[in-house]
């Protein structure tokens, strides 16, 4: 058997002629014709397969290895190392100002390439789109055996559809015109309304918002899509269960500032039944760590010193680590949508410590990350008080974000020792001074402190020391392997993983309850409900084991809360740049955030105790801020070639503002 194609007209670009490679197995027998698809129930359900490959692919921090998550670089929570290393590369030319509406960092990866479709590009998304309307144009008629199946797979279409216009609209605004058919090139386009910009923006995001809402509502209603998949051969369809996730992220972003067009009110009812149903049926939050051996390193090494602390931290560390199971008891309850795509590039390899595999330490986390997790009082069981460590509403004193705004009201944090008594989410997330990982290290060091040898290749207890003076994992300007910021990602790193055990990168967690609860506690803030939004946030703070906060503050106190807890719970997620994107009026920017710090530190010698005593620094992490963070970059632009095309055949001008 050999793998034919079926050549296409592609909506995508209107005109690009596209395959369906990979997707049906026939006799070497020459071409043959689409209408021949339809007469066959396993091509008809192959086809179906094929529209899965245009959504999902990629996401998360190691799903797009070497030139990492665009989505995630762009973030004021990360700085991409490789920046300094390779100008050339998508993230470096967001940060230095090059890139252009046919180099866009978030358009360039994935784009018909080795490592599946990049779900968020123009041409890749309604080539998807394009094939789920031709699917839905032929499966009433097609030659299906099972009346069953043939329910279900017109439901995964809708779905799929939705699915994919959801990351249209998000990241390209109200400019994505409505398609509901297969249409070809010579068609009559005149029936493409474009909406974007100024005043038509608000009207134009909604008629998407509702075209994506009707789609989810049709699938919802099918009784054969499922509310969870229960076996691995079906772990990649859709379900239930994503439908109302969808809703629930996009019915928040309808009503932000960015778009207001839909109210907080209406938000929230959507929300709300969203978060309902899913609690209804089996989602909840991930507490407990089901292998304590392995990830249960907080306590043992002293990082968290309450036991309810280092338990939530096992759990959510486990929880990054481990992909979501399918069976009728699943251990992971949380997540509700995982990505089809696994690069296999371990996280310790691309985003952890560069020096243990002598490659690269990809994505750090920033000060401005940092200063962000609070501090902890407790006793030997859980903590009994919080305290933020700057001010929630105005962080920093100076706009390169060199001045702290400490909070004064804060009896725990040390400015000599800024790393201790955190929020427990600190520690599953960032990798900092004197930090212990016991793994196979490839590399030989000598140590800088104690002239002690190691001969590289073999598995031992390593300090990270992340000070200037340390040449294997200090902070440095342009080294591959070291960081940037005096930081490294924690987040999704197996606790012993290395050469001798490579762990492989999890599927990313596209949708999961937290970021649902999440979504409807910021609707119910905005739509006047304080208490109910504060009760769902700190639902989220108890599984993390930190104190509840304030339970009924003023709505402008308990705006910063959600927006500290999202930027907390969430890092990393591909969520923080879309918050920062959503949160700013159509007519703004987002400059506020456009400088990244990093702690430069320097060992000054150990005192007579031989405790290592260190000097703690602030500076950029580069003399020149990024530059994504102007008016152009609240919106995706077209390529240029699919702009050209989009012109040809609307006579209009098809463009973001600013590209």
């Amino acid at each position: 058997m050999k793998v034919k194609y079926i050549y296409m007209l592609s909506i995508a670009s209107l005109m690009t002629m596209a395959s369906c490679s990979g997707v049906l197995d026939i006799e070497p027998d020459g071409r043959i014709d689409i209408d021949d698809v339809w007469e066959d129930n396993d091509m008809t359900g192959a086809y179906l397969n094929g529209c899965y490959n245009y959504y999902a692919n990629n996401g998360g921090l190691n799903n797009y290895y070497f030139q990492t998550n665009p989505f995630e670089a762009v973030s004021d929570d990360v700085w991409e190392c490789d920046a300094e290393v390779e100008t050339g590369l998508t993230h470096a030319m967001a940060y230095n100002g090059s890139a252009s509406a046919s180099t866009h960092p978030m358009t360039q990866y994935g784009e018909n390439n080795s490592r599946g479709n990049n779900m968020r590009t123009w041409a890749n998304a309604f080539e998807g789109v394009r094939k789920c309307n031709m699917f839905l144009a032929h499966i009433d008629e097609a030659n299906v055996k099972s009346e069953t199946n043939r329910a279900r797979w017109k439901a995964e279409a809708r779905l799929l559809r939705a699915a994919i216009y959801s990351e249209l609209v998000q990241y390209y605004g109200a400019l994505p015109p409505i398609l509901t058919k297969p249409n070809m090139y010579d068609d009559d386009f005149s029936f493409v309304q474009k909406y974007n910009g100024g005043a038509n923006h608000s009207e134009g995001i909604r008629k998407i918002i509702d075209f994506i809402f009707a789609d989810l509502d049709t699938a919802m209603m099918e009784e054969t899509i499922p509310w969870r998949n229960t076996s691995d051969g079906e772990k990649n369809r859709v379900t239930k269960a994503l439908a109302l996730a969808i809703k629930s992220r996009y019915a928040l972003f309808a009503a932000s500032p960015l778009n207001k067009a839909m109210t907080w009110e209406e938000a929230y009812q959507i929300n709300q039944a969203a978060l309902q149903q899913l609690r209804d049926n089996g989602y909840e939050l991930y507490k407990t760590c089901s292998t304590p051996g392995t990830y249960d390193i907080y306590g043992t090494k002293g990082q968290i010193k309450y036991e309810k602390g280092a338990k939530a931290a096992a759990a959510l560390s486990e929880y990054f680590v481990l992909g979501a199971d399918y069976s009728t008891s699943p251990r992971d309850k949380e997540t509700i949508f995982e990505t089809r795509a696994n690069t296999g590039a371990g996280p310790w390899d691309v985003n952890g410590v560069g020096f243990q595999n002598a490659y690269r330490c990809g994505m750090v986390p920033t000060q401005e990350l940092v200063d962000q997790f609070e501090n902890v009082v407790y006793n030997s069981s859980e903590a009994t008080e919080s305290y933020f460590v700057v001010d929630l509403a105005k962080p920093y004193l100076d706009h390169t974000h060199l001045v702290p705004n400490y909070n004064s009201e804060n009896p725990v944090y040390d400015a000599m020792n800024p790393y201790v008594d955190r929020d427990p989410r600190f520690y599953m997330t960032v990798t900092y001074n004197e930090c212990i990982r016991e793994a196979y290290w490839k590399n030989a060091e000598t140590d800088g402190r104690t002239g002690q040898v190691w001969a590289g290749e073999q598995i031992r207890r390593k300090t990270i020391w992340t000070n200037k003076e340390d040449d294997y994992t200090g902070i440095h300007v342009s080294e591959r392997y070291r960081t940037r910021t005096g930081y490294y990602m924690n987040k999704y790193v197996h606790p012993t993983a290395g050469g001798n055990n490579y762990v492989n990168a999890t599927r990313f967690k596209m949708y999961r309850l937290a970021e649902v609860i999440l979504n409807t506690a910021e609707c119910a803030i905005e739509s006047g409900r304080v208490p109910e939004g504060m009760a769902l946030i700190n639902e989220i703070r108890e599984r993390a084991a930190m104190p509840a906060l304030p339970t009924n503050p003023t709505t402008e106190e308990a705006r910063l809360y959600l927006r500290h807890e999202r930027r907390i719970e969430l890092v990393a997620e591909e969520i923080r740049f879309n918050d920062l994107r959503r949160w700013t009026e159509l007519d703004g920017d987002m400059t506020d955030v456009e400088w990244s710090t990093a702690m430069e530190i320097s060992w000054l010698g150990d005192d007579p105790n031989g405790v290592p005593m260190y000097s703690y620094t602030r500076r950029t992490v580069r003399q020149s801020p990024r530059q994504c963070y102007s008016h152009k970059w609240l919106w995706l632009p077209i390529p240029l070639s699919e702009q050209n095309k989009l012109g040809t055949l609307t006579g209009e001008e098809w463009q973001n503002s600013g590209w």
